[in-house]
């Protein structure tokens, strides 16, 4: 009897520590989505000229069926605090992934707290940099189709378990932003005798976190007309886009409409703005 214990312990022990799956398969979605319901990302981003990194803050909020382990979608990005409804935590990442132990889960609200740093760059980052040759110009801008998201904070990276996303911006006192919904503030700022500005967004509709995004910048909004959305070019650009704008304004609101015509349900943004970055 004794060895028939010590050989179904065996048995189930790599069950119990297995490691994080790499990516997210099929099963994992599907249990995310049937555990997890009414999530919210309140995500706050410091942008700099030329930086590699982009440090971050995130309060991340969910419901939980159950007390049960639950993985958070991070992947390249570093932690550097964790906080679990409001317990201090350490941190277990594995493979693009956070493990929140189902110790400090709580069937029903649950409320996470991570300070983390993502990489940032000219090509191959979910946080993209972008150099105008023209003027030397810098913009910063975020890229998370199919599912790089999880490249720019932590988040369940798939399109079912959709969130509200409220955002903070610190950007240079000279920029400006633009994000899926309009500001609620926008004020400067000194930090250190140098100015800033700080740009927060109002909270988004739910939103599949590949659909969340950003840009910010030297940009200047050209051509504004009832009715049709804002346009927002490279400060270098502007003579062309003047010109060019009534047309590309006319054809996306067009796109907007078949859209919403063809799936029966408005577009879930009442005001939009187009940015051109290229």
């Amino acid at each position: 009897m004794r060895w028939k214990l010590i050989s179904f312990l065996l048995l189930i022990t790599p069950k119990v520590h297995a490691a994080a799956p790499q990516g997210i398969p099929r099963e994992l979605a599907r249990q995310r989505a049937e555990q997890l319901s009414e999530v919210r990302y309140d995500l706050e981003f410091q942008l700099a000229r030329g930086a590699s990194t982009v440090a971050g803050h995130e309060e991340l909020r969910f419901r939980a069926k159950t007390s049960v382990a639950v993985l958070i979608d991070f992947r390249e990005g570093a932690e550097s605090k964790l906080v679990i409804n409001g317990a201090p935590a350490d941190a277990k990442m594995e493979n693009g992934h956070i493990e929140l132990p189902a110790n400090a889960v709580r069937a029903g609200e649950n409320t996470v707290s991570i300070e983390f740093n993502v990489p940032a760059a000219t090509a191959g980052k979910a946080i993209t940099q972008f150099e105008d040759r023209d003027d030397g110009s810098e913009y910063v801008y975020t890229l998370f189709v199919p599912m790089d998201a999880e490249m720019a904070f932590p988040c369940f990276d798939q399109p079912d378990l959709k969130g509200r996303f409220h955002l903070t911006l610190r950007i240079p006192a000279e920029w400006t932003a633009i994000s899926n919904t309009a500001p609620e503030s926008d004020i400067l700022e000194s930090i250190s005798g140098a100015q800033q500005r700080q740009m927060v967004f109002a909270e988004t509709r739910p939103l599949s976190t590949y659909l969340f995004a950003f840009a910010a910048g030297p940009f200047r909004k050209v051509h504004e007309e009832p009715g049709l959305p804002g346009l927002y070019v490279r400060k270098s650009k502007v003579k062309r886009a003047e010109e060019e704008a009534p047309d590309v304004q006319k054809m996306t609101a067009q796109g907007i409409q078949y859209l919403s015509d063809f799936f029966a349900q408005p577009f879930p943004f009442p005001k939009y703005d187009l940015v051109l970055i290229p």
